[in-house]
C-alpha cells in the first residue's frame, strides 16, 4: 500500500514538474520570439558593382564582401581575424602533410539538400579543376587528395607541408556549394558544349587525367559557371533572391539557417557618385557604406545620423606595370617611377592620413610583414638619374587603367601629375569593374591601380597571386612578372614548417620585389564603413575589410 502511495505521489509531482517545465519553456519560446521580433531589412551600398556570384569565378573586393554572407567556409573567423568553426566543427594536423576535418550536422544547403562531406570534397575538387579556371586556384593547388571519411569527417593531404591551409580555406573562395547545384553547373556546361556525357562521367574522366579529360575541359570550360552564377546555394544566413546588374543583388531570409541572424532582406545597390552615397545613408535610403570615401569623411563624422567605423588593414593599395609592354619591360623605367612617388603626399591628400606608408606589398598586420624594411621613400633626383639609364630617358607617353574605386581614380591623377616631372605624359583610362578585371587579365594594359586584400592575413596568399609566374593574367599576376628565384622562394616558404624560415623567405622576396618593381605599392589604407545610426546598431568592421553584421540590431 504506502508504495503505491509513493508511485501515485511521484506521478503526481512529475505532473506539476511538466506543468511548470512547459509554463517555463512558453516564457522562454515567448521571449525568444520577443527577440526575433527585432528583424528587419538591410541596404548596402557599394561604389562599383561585383563581377560574379560564383565563389570560384573572380576574387575582387565587392564580390568577396557580397559572397561571404551567402556562402560558409570550413573554417571561420572571428572580428579579430583569429580562427572559429565554420562548417567544420574541428580540425586537426594529424602529420606533416594530413589534416583531419569534423564537420558540422545538422546544416541544409538553400535549395533544401543536407550538408556532407561530398559537398566539401565536389567543392574543393571544383575549385582545382582547369574547366572553372579560378584565379583563386593556388590557394588550395597544394591539396593532392580528399578523402571522404564518413558523412561528417575527411581527410584533406596536401603534396607538401603547408601551414596556412585553415587559413586558405577561410577564404571565400573556399564556399561550400551543394554537389547538387555543382552537378547541375557542370551538366550545363556539357550540355551547352554539345557532348554527350554526364556530370559522373566528366568526374571519372578528371580523376584519370590526361589528354582526353584536357580536350572535354577545354570544351566545357566556357559554359561553366553558368548554372551557378544564376542558381548559388550555400548554407548561409540569407539565400539569393534576385539580381539586377550594375543595379543591385538582393538576398532574403534563410529560415533553415543553422546559426541565428535578425535580416530578413539584405540587399546590395550600386550608387557609383560618392555624393549620392552619402546623400542615401544620411536619408536612410542605405545603412551601410564601405568603404567611405574620404572626401565625405568630414560630413560622416559630423553628421547625427551617421556613425565612422574604422580598422587596421591587410589591404594594399598600388600600381601595377605590365613587365612585357615597352617602356615597362625595362626595370629601370619602373624603378625611375617608383622613386618618383610620394607615398606620404597620397596618404594626406587622398587617405586623409588613414593610411600607413609601405615598405613592401605586405602590411604590417599580415604574417610575412618584415618591419625592419625602411619604408619606401620619394626621390625625385634619383627618379631622374634611374631613368636617364634607361632606354627612355627623355620621357614617354603611357596609360594608366583604374576601375571605379574614387580614391584609385584620385591616386591615377596624382600619379599623372607627379610623373610629368620625368617627362611621362599619362593618360587614365577608367572602366566598371568587371570589363577592367577582364581586359587586365588579357594583359592589354600599360600601367592600372588596384587593391589586394591579403584577407587569409598570411603573405603567401598576396604574393602568391600577384607574382608567382603561374598565375600570370587571370591568376593575379597582373604585372605578367615572372622571376624563377622569387617562385623558388615562395615555394620553400610554402613548404616550411617553422615560421621563422618563413619570414626569412619572405624577407628575401621584398626584397627581390623592391629590385624589380612589378608593383609599386602606394599606401595601406585602413578599411572604413559608415552606417545610418537612426536605424542600426552593432555593425562592425574587420581588418579585412568585411562587413561583420554578426552583433547587429535594429533600431
Amino acid at each position: 500500500m504506502l508504495r503505491k502511495l509513493f508511485l501515485l505521489f511521484a506521478i503526481a509531482l512529475l505532473s506539476v514538474t511538466a506543468a511548470c517545465s512547459n509554463d517555463e519553456a512558453a516564457d522562454i519560446s515567448e521571449d525568444k520570439n520577443a527577440e526575433n521580433a527585432n528583424t528587419g531589412d538591410v541596404v548596402v551600398g557599394f561604389d562599383q558593382d561585383l563581377s560574379t556570384i560564383d565563389p570560384h569565378g573572380t576574387n575582387d573586393v565587392n564580390a568577396i564582401q557580397i559572397r561571404r554572407h551567402l556562402y560558409q567556409t570550413l573554417v571561420a573567423r572571428e572580428i579579430d581575424m583569429s580562427h572559429k568553426p565554420g562548417l567544420a566543427s574541428e580540425w586537426e594536423q594529424v602529420d606533416d602533410t594530413t589534416w583531419n576535418f569534423k564537420l558540422a550536422e545538422g546544416v541544409t544547403f538553400h535549395n533544401g539538400s543536407e550538408f556532407s562531406a561530398q559537398d566539401v570534397k565536389a567543392s574543393l575538387e571544383r575549385v582545382l579543376d582547369p574547366s572553372v579556371s579560378a584565379p583563386t586556384v593556388f590557394l588550395f593547388d597544394m591539396i593532392e587528395d580528399i578523402e571522404v571519411v564518413n558523412d561528417y569527417e575527411l581527410n584533406i593531404t596536401t603534396s607538401y607541408p603547408f601551414a596556412p591551409l585553415p587559413d586558405n580555406l577561410a577564404h571565400t573562395a573556399g564556399s561550400i556549394m551543394s554537389k547538387e547545384s555543382i552537378d547541375a553547373d557542370y551538366q550545363n556546361a556539357i550540355d551547352q558544349a554539345e557532348l554527350d556525357m554526364t556530370a559522373e562521367d566528366y568526374y571519372e574522366l578528371r580523376d584519370a587525367g590526361g589528354e582526353e579529360f584536357t580536350k572535354i575541359s577545354e570544351q566545357i570550360a566556357e559554359h561553366t559557371s553558368t548554372y551557378l552564377s544564376e542558381n548559388p546555394d550555400g548554407t548561409n544566413y540569407v539565400k539569393f533572391k534576385a539580381r539586377a546588374p550594375g543595379q543591385n543583388i538582393e538576398f532574403e531570409r534563410f529560415e533553415d539557417f543553422a546559426g541565428e541572424s535578425n535580416i530578413d532582406n539584405l540587399t546590395f545597390v550600386i550608387i557609383p557618385e560618392s555624393g549620392s552615397m552619402m546623400a542615401e545613408l544620411e536619408s536612410g535610403g542605405i545603412n551601410i557604406t564601405t568603404p567611405v570615401d574620404m572626401a565625405m569623411m568630414d560630413r560622416v563624422q559630423n553628421s547625427d545620423s551617421t556613425e565612422f567605423v574604422e580598422a587596421e588593414s591587410l589591404r594594399t593599395n598600388y600600381l601595377g606595370f605590365n613587365t612585357e609592354q615597352e617602356p615597362f619591360d625595362d626595370v629601370k623605367v619602373r624603378q625611375a617611377i617608383d622613386f618618383a612617388l610620394d607615398r606620404e603626399e597620397l596618404k594626406e591628400g587622398i587617405y586623409n592620413g588613414q593610411a600607413a606608408i609601405p615598405n613592401s606589398l605586405v602590411s604590417a598586420s599580415v604574417f610575412g610583414h618584415d618591419e625592419e624594411l625602411p619604408e619606401v621613400a620619394q626621390d625625385m633626383e634619383q627618379a631622374q638619374a634611374t631613368l636617364a639609364e634607361s632606354t627612355y630617358a627623355d620621357g614617354f607617353d603611357a596609360t594608366i587603367w583604374v576601375n571605379d574605386s574614387q580614391d584609385l581614380v584620385d591616386s591615377a591623377v596624382y600619379i599623372q601629375e607627379q610623373l610629368k616631372e620625368l617627362n611621362i605624359n599619362i593618360t587614365i583610362e577608367q572602366f566598371e569593374m568587371a570589363t577592367f578585371m577582364e581586359r587586365l587579365g588579357e594583359g592589354q594594359h600599360d600601367m592600372f591601380l588596384l587593391s589586394f586584400t591579403a584577407s587569409t592575413g598570411d603573405a603567401d596568399y598576396l604574393l602568391s597571386a600577384l607574382t608567382l609566374s603561374s598565375n600570370r593574367g587571370f591568376g593575379g599576376n597582373r604585372a605578367f612578372y615572372t622571376n624563377e628565384d622569387v617562385d623558388a622562394a615562395l615555394e620553400s616558404a610554402r613548404s616550411a614548417t617553422e615560421d621563422t624560415d618563413r619570414l626569412s623567405e619572405y624577407t628575401n622576396i621584398h626584397n627581390m620585389l623592391r629590385e624589380d618593381v612589378p608593383y609599386a605599392p602606394l599606401v595601406h589604407p585602413n578599411m572604413s564603413l559608415a552606417y545610418n545610426t537612426a536605424q542600426l546598431e552593432g555593425v562592425e568592421l574587420d581588418a579585412a575589410g568585411y562587413i561583420r553584421l554578426e552583433n547587429l540590431s535594429f533600431k
